[in-house]
Order: C-alpha cells, then sequence, then structure tokens
C-alpha cells in the first residue's frame, strides 16, 4: 500500500444551499483521515442557452483538467452504477498504484461529448435525475463509504 488516496472533485457551479454547504464541509472532515482531498468549483457558464452553456463549461473543464494528472471519472446519467463495494475496490486499486482520481460533476445541462471521450469512466449514481447540490454531499458520502470499506470499519453494514 503506502500511497496516500488522492481525490479532487471538479463541480461546475457553487454551492448556494447552507445544508448543503454543511453536508459537505461534514463529508470532507471525515475524509481527510483517509485521503487528500480537493474540492475544485469552477465558475458556471452565465449564457442564457443551454448548448452555449455546456459548450463553455466544458471547455473549461477541458482546460483544468490538462493541468491534472491521474485518471478521470465522470459522473453522467448514461454510466455505469456501481455499488459501495465495487467503488471501494476501484478506489482501493487506484490508492495502491498511487494514481489520482479526478471526479467531475458537470454544470446544469450536463458536459460535451468532448468531456466524455476525455473521461476514463462514466460513473451514475442513480439512474433518477438529482439536482446537482446534491449529489455532491451523495458523492462525497459513497467516497467516505469507500475509504471505511476499505480499511474494514463499521460504517457499512
Amino acid at each position: 500500500m503506502g500511497f496516500v488516496q488522492r481525490i479532487t472533485l471538479l463541480c461546475v457551479g457553487s454551492i448556494k444551499t447552507p445544508w448543503v454547504r454543511e453536508g459537505i464541509a461534514t463529508y470532507r472532515e471525515r475524509l481527510s483521515h483517509d485521503a487528500s482531498f480537493e474540492l475544485l468549483e469552477l465558475a458556471a457558464s452565465r449564457r442564457k442557452d443551454s448548448e452555449g452553456q455546456v459548450s463553455e463549461e466544458s471547455d473549461v473543464v477541458l482546460k483544468t483538467l490538462r493541468r491534472r494528472d491521474g485518471v478521470v471519472w465522470l459522473l453522467d446519467e448514461r454510466g455505469e452504477e456501481w455499488t459501495s463495494v465495487e467503488l471501494a475496490r476501484e478506489l482501493g486499486r487506484l490508492r495502491d498504484q498511487g494514481i489520482h482520481l479526478t471526479l467531475i460533476i458537470g454544470g446544469a445541462y450536463g458536459v460535451s461529448d468532448a468531456v466524455r471521450q476525455r473521461s476514463d469512466r462514466l460513473m451514475s449514481l442513480s439512474r433518477l435525475t438529482l439536482a446537482h447540490e446534491f449529489v455532491r454531499i451523495l458523492i462525497l458520502e459513497q467516497l467516505y463509504r469507500a475509504m471505511t470499506i476499505l480499511r474494514g470499519s463499521g460504517y457499512h453494514h
């Protein structure tokens, strides 16, 4: 083992809801014991048309990814669904190989095909449509759960 899990959550847009901020802070703190975690928020486009928003935001995401190492997983409705144990197994594999993981949450209208193609994996948290702010808490909780599975704690039964 020996490597520290490095994870970046790359998100389009900022959090406006106080309870979401609190939830994010809670899981960031919990994750800090098991991983080097970074939350990177990119400004949402101010364009009025959805195609323009997707294009502008995706360009910023791709530009940001050029300066990063490791693998990229995009949270996307077209992605594969995993169990928490499967997620833990994948995170453990990346950790053991010393590979940095960047997870992307796109904007309100999603991301371009270029971002999908740049991603190493597409991952879906649910077949339901979820609010983007809530998705941040959900993925952070699942990352924390995966870390507890890897270390064998009783959080996940």
